[in-house]
């Protein structure tokens, strides 16, 4: 029983530092673009990595309006809270910029391997789901 112990604390040990050791031996850039970080983690080719550039290089003026259309709409909301159809357009448009945002990263998904495209999928629709328009959406 001693040594299963001590071979689960070895084990143990070893793998922390090993881990801490490979995070500390490739930490990821702190300015690295979106499009980069998805290249690099989902193993994106030269094509595939073009493909998402474009792709998001087109979506920025997209996204960009979204947010300008929510930031007015609770503008005119925050003027006047009681008013029903202020509220519903607030709804309206943050289920655009979402139903838009999420036709986007599956088009995104689309440019990576099959595999590469569940995981970021399964990665980013969630977070999708339940952002809350306060702030532009990002990747990373």
């Amino acid at each position: 029983m001693k040594r299963l112990l001590t071979l689960l604390a070895v084990v143990f040990v070893v793998g922390a530092a090993s881990y801490g050791v490979t995070r500390l031996l490739t930490p990821p850039p702190a300015d690295e673009d979106q499009v980069a970080w998805l290249a690099r983690e989902f193993s994106l080719d030269a094509t595939q990595t073009q493909a998402v550039r474009q792709l998001h290089d087109d979506y920025i003026p997209v996204c960009s309006d979204h947010c300008a259309a929510i930031v007015a709409a609770r503008e005119k909301l925050a003027a006047n809270p009681q008013d029903a159809a202020l509220q519903a357009e607030v709804s309206r448009l943050e289920h655009v910029c979402q139903q838009s945002t999420l036709a986007h990263v599956r088009a995104v998904a689309a440019c990576m391997a099959p595999a590469e495209g569940r995981r970021f999928l399964a990665l980013v629709e969630p977070r999708i789901l339940r952002h809350d328009h306060q702030a532009a959406f990002g990747l990373k």
